[in-house]
């Protein structure tokens, strides 16, 4: 429990610090994956749509609203939590905050159509005179009288702190920024992004970007041939905005993690600033890459990369932490050090009515990576127990699945059913590298169990292993299940005086609060004839699969968890989540 408080302090004592900064850029250099959308929604976009909105001459409408065929509004108009259901006349621009806006055949909008926090639905012989724009991140705002104030919530707040310096025009954006641009970790302390990002219309429903930036690793240098400044470059061409295509190069000298889907990176981040915890491991990519996106419809987009890594060990640094600073931080493990050529294929389906507080809706995303090597190293401390010799004579090919599956359904007014499938691992050619192999257990997805819990290591005995709890499995698969039911509580307290005239009532309520009965199944095996293998066709049997039950509470993101492991022996379990659990 004294854990606990303090690290409610530690947080709060952060929040005050970010409420002094403005919310920068949103950058992920240890994700290879590029979207049309961003994860977070651009300060300069929420800025442009609070100045829009707060405008005298904009006319102001608040829920369901609805043009009918026939009618019209003159002007430009601002809708706050549609949807806009537009079938008449326009004379003027719409935006449409936090909902969707929905244009009927033979509808018209004289000059722009503005979406954000939603999705807009354009048919072809409806007509916009303007651009049309749409941003599926909601815009976190509070009212202030009649007008809008921009409000991060307490996760936005968390992930990256910074200033950004903007400059636009209504063709084009410049931005100078400097911010927090990753994960606070072991290796490189915490990532700081600098340098320029400029965005330019070069003719109607046609943009170009280009990012040039610095990363400066805090921890000093990585190695004795190593820089500790990295950097991430980046220019990109963009066609349409609803059903859009983008082509776009990139080179980036950066840390990346051995796996990145359990915890969220500002999860892992704050662990280990704060307790000295580190759930991630990490490699040095360097590289170029190319890559092309498709957006064929609302929902679906599909992207294909191709890139070259130069991918290298690292070892662990000795960041400064909060709290357990004369703790040993657990040893980084070394990877299959070489030059990869890397092609990735990745689809992704998205109908979740809100991305960041979704009640329904299908999220699927599925990614197959195809890698070779002709100089790679393997590490000489991996038993054949555990794989299967890596080539090294140029002929070195792994292939790689991962899909993440998600079923999001409103079941009652306050209350939601929730479903996740995880499945990823080796699919034909050689063995896996081991910077892409994998593990299961700790505080996602199996917080009923230790770190690591199913992670094929017990039979590596080398020295350059030890201390690492290194991720071996060559696949894994894990089931989450979850129901959201909303609280809303309210005390008061009203006693009588001696007089008998009631005193002033008391009232203490806490809004926005859900209770989460939870349960999680799974495995991490590996893949091959032998002692502890199974059939590239098999799973594991039921029997020795992970499973936990728990129960907690979640505040907008904020949760506090308690899980118990049905294996015998394995004592409950506390956690704190920063997010939604998925």
């Amino acid at each position: 429990m004294r854990v606990f408080l303090v690290g409610l302090l530690a947080l709060s004592l952060a929040v005050r610090v970010a409420r002094a900064q403005d919310t920068a850029i949103v950058i992920h250099p240890e994700s290879s994956a590029v979207r049309l959308e961003g994860h977070d929604l651009p300060r300069i976009v929420a800025d442009e749509a609070i100045r829009f909105y707060n405008a005298s001459n904009t006319t102001r409408l608040v829920g369901r609203s609805r043009l009918p065929a026939g009618n019209a509004w003159r002007g430009n108009v601002a809708v706050r939590n549609g949807p806009a259901l537009i079938a008449g006349r326009i004379e003027g621009s719409l935006l449409v905050i936090n909902g969707d806006a929905l244009l009927d055949s033979g509808a018209e909008i004289t000059a722009d159509l503005i979406v954000v926090g939603g999705t807009a639905t354009v048919p072809g012989d409806a007509r916009v005179g303007g651009e049309v724009r749409q941003y599926r991140e909601p815009l976190p705002y509070r009212l202030a009288g009649e007008n809008l104030e921009y409000a991060p919530n307490l996760r936005s707040r968390l992930r990256n702190l910074g200033v950004q310096r903007t400059w636009a025009t209504a063709d084009s954006r410049s931005s100078l920024t400097i911010a927090t641009g990753g994960t606070f970790n072991r290796v490189e302390g915490l990532p700081v992004v600098f340098g320029p990002l400029f965005d330019w219309r070069v003719r109607a429903n046609a943009r170009v970007r280009i990012d040039a930036l610095g990363v400066l690793r805090s921890a000093g240098d990585l190695s004795d041939s190593r820089s500790d400044l990295g950097y991430m470059l980046r220019s990109e061409l963009r066609l349409g905005e609803i059903r859009g295509v983008a082509a776009g190069l990139r080179a980036y000298d950066v840390v990346a993690p051995v796996e990145d889907w359990g915890l969220r990176p500002a999860e892992v981040g704050w662990e280990a600033f704060l307790f000295h915890r580190d759930y991630r491991d990490y490699y040095l990519s360097k590289g170029w890459a190319g890559y092309i996106l498709v957006q064929p419809e609302r929902p679906l987009q599909l992207g294909l990369e191709l890139r070259r890594d130069w991918q290298t060990s690292v070892s662990a640094r000795d960041p400064w932490t909060l709290f357990r600073n004369d703790h040993l931080w657990r040893e980084n493990p070394p990877i299959d050090d070489g030059h990869y050529v890397i092609l990735t294929g990745s689809a992704t389906w998205d109908t979740r009515n809100d991305a960041r507080e979704p009640s329904s809706g299908w999220f699927i995303r599925t990614s197959f990576e195809s890698g070779s090597s002709d100089d790679v190293t393997p590490q000489a401390g991996m038993p054949a127990s555990v794989r299967d010799p890596i080539p090294t004579d140029g002929s070195y090919r792994y292939n790689r699945l991962f899909i993440d599956a998600r079923r999001y359904t409103r079941v009652s007014p306050s209350g939601r059913v929730n479903l996740r499938l995880v499945a990823a691992g080796k699919m034909g050619g050689d063995p896996l590298p081991l910077q892409r192999r994998l593990s299961l257990g700790g505080p996602d997805p199996n917080v009923g169990y230790g770190f690591r819990a199913a992670s094929c290591n017990s039979f590596i005995a080398a020295p350059e292993f030890a201390g690492t709890q290194v991720a071996a499995c060559d696949r894994v698969i894990a089931f989450q299940v979850e129901y959201r039911g909303h609280l809303s509580l309210n005390w008061s307290y009203n006693p009588q005086r001696g007089d008998d005239r009631p005193a002033p009532l008391t009232q203490l309520w806490l809004e926005g609060l859900d209770l989460v009965v939870f349960a999680n199944a799974g495995q991490a095996w590996l893949v091959g004839s032998g002692p502890g293998r199974f059939p590239s066709d098999a799973l594991p049997p039921i029997g020795d699969w992970l499973a936990d039950l728990g129960l907690g509470v979640d505040w907008g993101g904020f949760g506090l968890y308690v899980a118990k492991a049905v294996t015998v022996g394995e004592h409950a379990r506390l956690t704190i989540r920063l997010d939604h659990r998925f």
